[in-house]
């Protein structure tokens, strides 16, 4: 009977000895436990903040694509609108120059009516001089050459 209390007692002992290492191990367990939720924490911090990061970040993209696209739509307008100003500019001077080329044209054709009317007169005058020295000679008292 000692024997078998001497071995319940060891029995004990390597019992206590265990239950002392499971709750050491329990414990260690429990520490790496609360270590990997603090990792769990921070990493789920870290991502919500990279999450809100991303969405400001998208957020400014579209306002930035948004403020470009306007840009654009400006700058083709302003485009557009050029290209109409210079195509009525470019109609209204090709008018204005069709106008003076008839204008000059009507011009040359006075000019050569002019001129052959002043041809036209210097003859008619030379004639007449010719016509009035001729009178003048023939009239009594006239100087004779």
């Amino acid at each position: 009977m000692l024997q078998d209390l001497d071995f319940l007692a060891a029995r004990v002992g390597q019992l206590v000895q265990l239950a002392r290492q499971l709750q050491s191990e329990r414990a260690a367990q429990q520490a790496r436990l609360t270590a990997l939720e603090q990792e769990r924490n921070a990493l789920r911090d870290e991502l919500q903040r990279r999450d809100a990061e991303y969405s400001s970040a998208s957020e400014r993209m579209a306002d930035h694509e948004a403020q470009l696209q306007s840009v654009r739509d400006e700058a083709q307008a302003a485009v557009a609108a050029a290209r109409s100003e210079s195509d009525a500019m470019q109609a209204g001077l090709q008018a204005e120059l069709s106008r003076y080329k008839a204008e000059s044209e009507a011009l040359k054709g006075q000019l050569s009516v002019s001129q052959a009317d002043s041809s036209r007169l210097r003859v008619v005058a030379a004639k007449a001089r010719e016509q009035i020295d001729s009178i003048l000679m023939r009239l009594p008292g006239a100087p004779q050459e």
